[in-house]
């Protein structure tokens, strides 16, 4: 059925004549009506009532008009919709979010989607990025921000690198380790680690440069997706926090955590990137997000943490659970 002549039917009805319908749809009086005739054809029944000077439906009629009615409403609620969903105003944005990333990027984009798109529906799920990738895969988020490692062999995605972030491990302030110049695997360990899950490749970087007794499977005794939650634990405890350091930005600007001294490395940092199905027509809210994410990304890679101030014996003392270490030697 051709909703075109729908529309001619209802300019008719609602216009009273056959004249003033024709120069409503633009076009001449015979063509209206031979619109009209070909639709009753289709159909096989009668539409209107012509015997009157102003047009009337007939039974069958009112029925075709009412249909029709709910026709142009949804074409022009079709219309519309797509529209604000090019224009990223509305629709739904589903995005996972790797540990880091969620630690670094989740309330501040939540924040902007409430302020700049408060019609797009955003919803957010939390985890690994091999847990994330399933997810990409059956189709149940539309992208995440997550560790670039486990994706160079993923042909079936489309990734965008972001600026590498420096990692290394931090600890409250005060901590005894930090009486050591340069602290070993071996005073590292005398302490709980904690740490989310770490790539395979940040893994092997972590023996290769602290030794076998420094991969995380031996190291860390702590492990949880929550680097807020961990963070916190850093505070309060002598657990020592392995992860991406700008992360505890805020505690270490504070001078409540201080990055521990290991021996320079400039490959341990952490690889992100934006990821979702090759292949697919990207809604305008999918932009959003990675708008957002380079433009607080450059600020994250640009962190340097501050030097801890020299070890002094009485910190020792504030320890609630200090554990015993060589003894302390100032830090240069």
């Amino acid at each position: 059925m051709d909703f075109q002549k729908l529309k001619h039917l209802l300019a008719v009805v609602e216009h009273g004549t056959f004249s003033r319908a024709a120069d409503k749809v633009n076009l001449s009086q015979p063509a209206l009506s031979r619109s009209i005739q070909a639709l009753e054809a289709e159909l096989g029944l009668p539409l209107l009532d012509r015997g009157t000077r102003q047009v009337r439906l007939t039974p069958y009629g009112a029925c075709v008009a009412e249909r029709a009615r709910r026709m142009r409403y949804e074409e022009t609620e079709l219309r519309r919709e797509l529209k604000t969903l090019a224009g990223g105003e509305s629709g739904t944005l589903s995005i996972g979010l790797s540990p880091a990333p969620a630690s670094l990027l989740l309330t501040p984009f939540l924040a902007h989607m409430a302020t700049h798109h408060p019609h797009v529906r955003v919803t957010t799920e939390l985890g690994a990025t091999g847990a994330l990738l399933e997810l990409l895969r059956a189709e149940r988020i539309d992208a995440m921000v997550c560790d670039a490692r486990m994706l160079y062999s993923a042909a079936d995605l489309e990734t965008r690198p972001l600026a590498p972030l420096r990692a290394g491990v931090v600890c409250r302030a005060g901590h005894p380790i930090l009486g050591h110049r340069r602290p070993t695997i071996d005073h590292i360990r005398q302490y709980p680690v904690a740490s989310s899950t770490l790539s395979p490749e940040v893994s092997l970087r972590l023996a290769e440069t602290l030794g076998p007794a420094g991969a995380p499977e031996q190291m860390v005794t702590v492990r949880c997706e929550n680097l807020d939650a961990l963070a916190r634990l850093a505070l309060t405890t002598d657990t020592l926090l392995l992860g991406v350091l700008c992360i505890t930005r805020p505690q270490q600007e504070a001078g409540l955590l201080v990055e521990v001294p290991l021996a320079p490395d400039p490959q341990r940092q952490g690889h992100y990137a934006l990821a979702r199905l090759a292949g697919r027509s990207p809604l305008k809210a999918q932009d959003a997000l990675y708008t957002f994410t380079r433009q607080c990304w450059s600020e994250f890679a640009a962190f340097r943490p501050k030097q801890p101030a020299p070890w002094k014996k009485t910190h020792v003392a504030q320890s609630p659970t200090a554990g015993a270490v060589d003894a302390p030697t100032p830090l240069l």
